[in-house]
């Protein structure tokens, strides 16, 4: 495969990239042939070298989204990241991706929790400064206890949701780690 031919498939395979990516990728593989012809190597053995250059686009676009999640840790551009990764194994797709989403899970039900504590301690504020009715009265609890309660549960709720929130970074760091030592270990084995 020559020059032409491998930037060619290249470029058909990378097609899903925004046009400042592509080229940058494009321009990269081509300063690959560049420096070879300076060595004296045909365009035949630098391709030879390079690789498949489907794998290549693929490699590409799953360094580009690492890349993008370490710069903005959006749930976006982790999904994104993960989807591409899947591609990368058959052990990616069995086992990584029902714990990454059980994971995953787990943190949106503590963020859910923690909102939910929070508005419980709204609540019996608001019940706290009611007239009493019949219907929330309760003995054991007068308006002062219930407003204090309020202020517990808020605070409570806070501090777990601020937890979940440094998990979740905790968690993405991980996930953005695990995905490049993927690279690596694909990269390695093709060597």
């Amino acid at each position: 495969m020559n020059k032409k031919q491998f930037i060619n498939e290249l470029e058909r395979n990378i097609k899903g990239l925004s046009k400042e990516d592509r080229e940058e990728i494009i321009r990269d593989y081509e300063e690959h042939f560049e420096i070879g012809k300076k060595k004296g190597r045909k365009e035949e053995e630098i391709s030879i070298s390079l690789g498949d250059p489907r794998q290549l686009a693929k490699q590409a676009k799953i360094e580009l989204l690492v890349s993008k999640a370490e710069e903005k840790k959006s749930v976006r551009n982790i999904f994104r990241m993960i989807l591409a990764t899947i591609g990368m194994g058959f052990f990616n797709l069995i086992f990584v991706v029902g714990i990454f989403c059980a994971l995953f899970g787990v943190i949106i039900a503590f963020f859910v929790a923690g909102f939910a504590i929070v508005l419980s301690g709204l609540v019996l504020i608001i019940v706290a400064f009611l007239p009493t009715i019949d219907l929330f009265y309760i003995p054991a609890f007068n308006s002062v206890s219930m407003f204090f309660g309020g202020i517990t549960l808020i605070s409570f709720g806070m501090l777990f949701t601020i937890g979940t929130y440094y998990l979740g970074k905790w968690f993405s760091s991980i996930t953005i780690r695990y995905v490049k030592l993927n690279i690596k270990i694909v990269r390695g084995s093709k060597k």
